[in-house]
């Protein structure tokens, strides 16, 4: 039995007579190798097949008159992710102050499925009300290679069900995980300045050791020289 994955996109779904429906894929020849052969078998075969987006979707609930998302995020030292204080209109609408109540509007967002996943794999992702219990380690578990099957089987429910309630913790956390990525990258800017500076630091010490030879490390003639010339 023949097995292949890869990278792709979708780029036709055409509907048919007799209840068929064609789906058009475009992979780029270098991603599948060698495994073309493998694809070119399957022609006219029954086959399985599982189509997983690159691209998380989710909405994020912004002011309408200032356009800036109603909740903000921070992160703190060790990388976990918290809500971040309130807006000043926020604050005097708590304060209990006559402000005008913004008007809410919800925005749609994108960000890379690798973000996400990555976010919850190093342990990140909260557990959210209105999930199951260990949410985080059902998603983790997925993204590391276990079906949706056996995880359906272990909660009871269809492997329908379990993909969406997936992809709903996906985009219920990647608001976090995009604030979380963020920082990591800051991070990582800033780690890479000063590496530089001390790998740099590091070659002029090398070199000025180098630069000024002991006497001691002459050649046995020069020394002999540098001798008969002192007499």
């Amino acid at each position: 039995m023949s097995f292949i994955n890869f990278n792709g996109k979708v780029k036709k779904m055409n509907h048919k007579p007799k209840g068929i429906t064609e789906l058009v894929l475009e992979v780029p020849t270098k991603e599948l190798g060698n495994r073309i052969q493998n694809l070119a078998e399957m022609i006219d075969k029954d086959v399985k097949v599982e189509i997983e987006s690159d691209i998380v979707r989710y909405n994020v609930q912004i002011n309408a008159n200032t356009e800036r998302p109603i909740v903000n995020y921070q992160v703190d030292q060790s990388g976990v992710v918290h809500i971040a204080d309130p807006e000043p209109e926020q604050l005097e609408a708590e304060l209990g102050l006559p402000a005008e109540k913004p008007k809410i509007e919800e925005k749609p967002m994108e960000i890379k499925r690798e973000v996400v996943d990555q976010f919850i794999v190093e342990g990140m992702a909260p557990e959210l009300d209105g999930f199951p219990e260990n949410m985080s380690e059902i998603a983790k578990r997925r993204i590391e290679g276990e079906s949706y099957r056996k995880l359906a089987t272990e909660l009871e429910m269809s492997s329908g069900a379990i993909v969406d309630l997936i992809n709903d913790y996906r985009a219920a956390v990647a608001p976090l995980a995009e604030t979380w990525w963020d920082w990591k990258q800051d991070q990582a800017n800033e780690a890479e300045p000063m590496q530089t500076k001390n790998e740099e630091a590091s070659e002029d010490e090398k070199g000025s050791d180098d630069s000024v030879p002991d006497e001691n490390d002459l050649p046995e003639e020069d020394q002999k020289d540098e001798e008969d010339g002192a007499a």
